[in-house]
């Protein structure tokens, strides 16, 4: 019988548990907006879920879990160190899943599970030199280098949403201003649209990325110009990562990406402006073609290797 594994893709403001098997196959799964937002309340979601996906299929008992942490992660104690956007600090969370569970459990940053699952299930297994970036609640990247996933001297290497967008921008909850993150993230976008004309949902409040997808889609001009600078952001920057690693390819991940269509024609023409042609000319970019369910490939692919350590 083919091995299952727990997966828990944890996100800023929502969460997906699923029961996947070694080739990808989801055999169950449970997703969830956050109802709580303090750790223990968190926690105690996770652990819910977890339960009832496991309850959904008797029988197959998972051999490891895996889990996606959004903002920085040390792999190697299993500590979800922090998250600037939601003020989550230093939690065992690879510990506390094995307690619940019983199971041994990885964790990991969750742009770079995400390249992991690329390279495993996803549009990075022809190439060895990648440039993963999820946009989502946050923005954050992940490099395969050589073959192989590169993290850094600290473990937290491909921090893009941090890299500076505008200059004196918004504030951002890392502690500096003008940050990718601030200004391209999901919650930016919704800021950005807003700015740029667009009006608020019947409660007065600003839609979310999703619902100024579905309003660009249907020739709104404000929307349509909040995507256009949302290419224009994300080319920027990638134009910047791209001349100083030279990939092959940039995936793109995350929620936003499955807007991919509206901003993805502004982000190719400004990152053909700013790269150095002869150099990087022939790098392509593409949408994950794993969707909204990548986090949960991700969170595979990290139960997997686990499960191979022993």
């Amino acid at each position: 019988m083919m091995r299952t594994f727990l997966c828990f893709d944890i996100g800023g403001s929502k969460y997906n548990v699923g029961l996947l098997r070694q080739d990808g196959t989801i055999l169950a799964r449970q997703k969830s907006l956050w109802h709580g937002h303090t750790q223990q309340e968190m926690l105690a979601e996770l652990f819910c879920a977890g339960h009832a996906v496991l309850a959904q299929c008797p029988g197959q008992a998972p051999c490891a879990a895996g889990a996606t942490i959004p903002g920085l992660a040390d792999a190697a104690s299993g500590m979800w160190v922090e998250a600037s956007f939601s003020g989550i600090r230093n939690v065992p969370i690879a510990h506390l899943l094995e307690q619940e569970f019983g199971l041994p459990a990885a964790i990991e940053n969750d742009a770079r599970a995400c390249a992991l699952a690329e390279r495993m299930f996803g549009a990075g297994k022809d190439v060895d030199d990648f440039f993963y970036v999820t946009v989502s609640n946050g923005i954050g990247g992940a490099l395969f280098l050589n073959g192989a996933l590169y993290t850094g001297a600290l473990g937290n290497a491909g921090e893009i949403g941090h890299c500076t967008a505008v200059e004196n921008g918004r504030p951002c909850g890392c502690g500096k201003r003008g940050c990718l993150e601030a200004h391209a993230a999901g919650p930016a976008i919704s800021q950005n649209y807003l700015e740029l004309g667009g009006t608020p949902d019947e409660a007065g409040t600003p839609p979310a990325a999703k619902e100024i997808a579905a309003r660009a889609r249907a020739g709104e001009a404000a929307a349509l110009r909040t995507f256009e600078l949302e290419g224009r952001l994300l080319g920027t920057a990638l134009a910047q990562a791209v001349n100083l690693l030279n990939p092959a390819r940039v995936i793109l991940g995350g929620g936003v990406s499955l807007a991919y269509d509206l901003f993805g024609p502004k982000l190719e023409q400004t990152l053909g402006w700013n790269i150095y042609r002869k150099a990087s000319g022939n790098v392509d970019v593409m949408p994950t073609p794993l969707g909204y369910d990548g986090g949960l490939y991700a969170a595979a692919a990290l139960a997997i290797l686990r499960a191979k350590k022993g």
